[in-house]
């Protein structure tokens, strides 16, 4: 089953607005599953600075890969920022686990500057994942903020008045 872009974002934002505590929600595969590769993140730690937001995301690999690093994993989490003026996002840290599932104590730990960009990819697993994670993440708007500024939306100066 495939879910649609639109239905996976009311998703995603709903999982944010029910969860009081980190809820880890699969965007791609199954998690848990020892034989596919999984991707969460987790809607509770979505910060805010003008275009820029930043959230915690988790792969789990079926069989071992090896990190643009030579980290050679199965798991990893990190922080990745998203850009949204640009519609991009980038891994700012990652801590990689020899195991799947996240478990085990963690075999590396790397923080990206600026100027060491690393791209928030994930290589072989199925649909535009990134894409996914960037259109939901720019689509909830920051705390206290008005998505419609006064005079700006259906009932306005010039709009007319509501009926």
């Amino acid at each position: 089953m495939q879910i649609s872009y639109r239905a996976s974002t009311c998703l995603f934002l709903l999982c944010g607005a029910l969860t009081a505590q980190a809820g880890w929600f699969t965007v791609a595969g199954i998690a848990g599953d020892d034989r596919g590769d999984y991707v969460q993140v987790d809607p509770v730690t979505l910060r805010f600075d003008g275009a820029l937001r930043w959230l915690d995301v988790r792969v789990s690999r079926a069989a071992e890969r090896t990190s643009t690093e030579g980290v050679r994993f199965r798991s990893f989490q990190g922080v990745a920022e998203v850009d949204c003026s640009a519609s991009t996002a980038r891994y700012v840290s990652a801590t990689f686990h020899a195991e799947p599932h996240f478990a085990g104590a963690p075999i590396a730990r790397f923080d990206y500057p600026r100027d060491r960009v690393r791209p928030m990819a994930f290589r072989q697993i199925e649909g535009n994942v990134s894409a996914r994670v960037v259109r939901a993440a720019c689509a909830v708007e920051p705390p206290g903020s008005d998505p419609t500024p006064s005079g700006e939306g259906p009932v306005g100066p010039d709009r007319g008045s509501a009926r």
